[in-house]
């Protein structure tokens, strides 16, 4: 795997493995990786008319709480979890 590429994995209870693969080198804080998984997902979900999720994804309030961003940018051996169930 490239050194820069980070996988994004949800922890849900609904959403639970949807993945998302970013570049680390185009963000700089947590709130920007986790809107670009939001909107990843979100487009997914809309372009597949899953309404019902629509809603549920409306409701939840998705975190990152395994990685500080410092150990996102330097170690790219663990994947990144984004929960929403907490």
């Amino acid at each position: 795997m490239n050194i820069y590429k980070r996988k994004l994995i949800c922890s849900s209870k609904i959403f639970n493995g949807y993945t998302v693969t970013v570049d680390i080198r185009y963000y700089s804080n947590f709130d920007e990786l986790i809107n670009h998984f939001k909107n990843d997902l979100l487009k997914t979900l809309q372009e597949n008319n899953f309404e019902i999720l629509i809603e549920t994804f409306n409701k939840s309030n998705f975190h990152i709480h395994t990685h500080n961003f410092e150990e996102i940018l330097l170690d790219n051996s663990r994947d990144i979890y984004i929960c929403d169930a907490c």
